[in-house]
């Protein structure tokens, strides 16, 4: 229901449209663990309605409040992160690699918050531990435009416009250790933004 009517819904109320890039890079039948850059509330509908699978996603406490994203996230369960209570926060992350081991995808926004320039920032760790432990796949995935259609300044101000959506090749996490972790978020995150530089 979310990536055919909530979703839509959410754009077509907007007036926007989304362009969707890389799509044979998901493989029919596998979940994934997918990474994006962070510009606006409007990144999760937009992600839901061109990603082709049932998508799970861990989002900081604060938007349990926000209008039509955290009525909906209440409602079907996703996992929510108090990055200021560290034990809360270790919950939240095991909730998630457990999401996983069944079966489901999870969308997770490794920088931590939307960004305020547009630019990518740096990726932090965090969900890159449960693709270590989980030893699930990372899909790659960049997103531009949300921004300039919803602001986060704004939950009344909007413009219509495209969102361009580009997914990378999947990233296998065989072999790789704990101690590589650093180097595996370097590698995701300039493979988000050689992914937004498609759209120019």
């Amino acid at each position: 229901m979310a990536r055919t009517i909530w979703a839509p819904g959410i754009l077509f109320i907007l007036g926007s449209k989304t362009k969707v890039t890389g799509l044979e890079n998901i493989e029919k039948g596998k979940h994934y663990i997918l990474f994006s850059n962070h510009l606006s509330y409007l990144d999760i509908p937009a992600l839901f309605k061109v990603i082709p699978l049932n998508l799970h996603f861990i989002a900081k406490k604060e938007l349990r409040k926000s209008p039509f994203i955290g009525w909906y996230m209440r409602a079907t369960g996703m996992i929510f992160i108090d990055r200021s209570n560290s034990i809360e926060a270790s919950k939240s992350l095991t909730e998630a690699v457990q999401l996983i081991k069944e079966g489901k995808t999870v969308l997770i926004f490794p920088e931590g918050t939307v960004s305020a320039n547009g630019e990518v920032q740096r990726f932090k760790k965090g969900g890159f531990n449960i693709a270590m432990e989980s030893g699930i796949e990372i899909l790659p995935v960049s997103i531009k435009g949300t921004n300039s259609i919803w602001p986060t300044t704004s939950n009344t101000k909007f413009k219509k416009g495209t969102v361009r959506i580009n997914i990378g090749k999947p990233i296998s996490m065989d072999g790789r250790d704990y101690n590589e972790l650093n180097e595996i978020a370097v590698t995701v995150q300039n493979k988000v933004i050689a992914l937004r530089q498609l759209n120019g």
